[in-house]
């Protein structure tokens, strides 16, 4: 069974609800979203996943870490 990270888990519901706008789009509003409700701490994991190239992040998440 492998675990995967709860903001990589959170960060992949998110991008899931914004599947549906054009990329560009869905990473601002993930951007939005994560700046607006997750702690420092939860952003700095985010970011931590995606500069480690965590396989378990959406592309969507990695965008918007990226631009966290």
């Amino acid at each position: 069974m492998s675990t995967i990270a709860p903001e990589a888990r959170m960060g992949n519901d998110i991008a899931r609800q914004f599947a549906h706008l054009p990329e560009d789009e869905a990473v601002a509003r993930i951007v939005t979203h994560v700046s607006t409700f997750w702690t420092p701490a939860m952003r700095e994991r985010l970011h931590q996943l995606a500069t480690a190239g965590s396989p378990d992040l959406d592309p969507l998440v990695a965008g918007a870490a990226a631009r966290l």
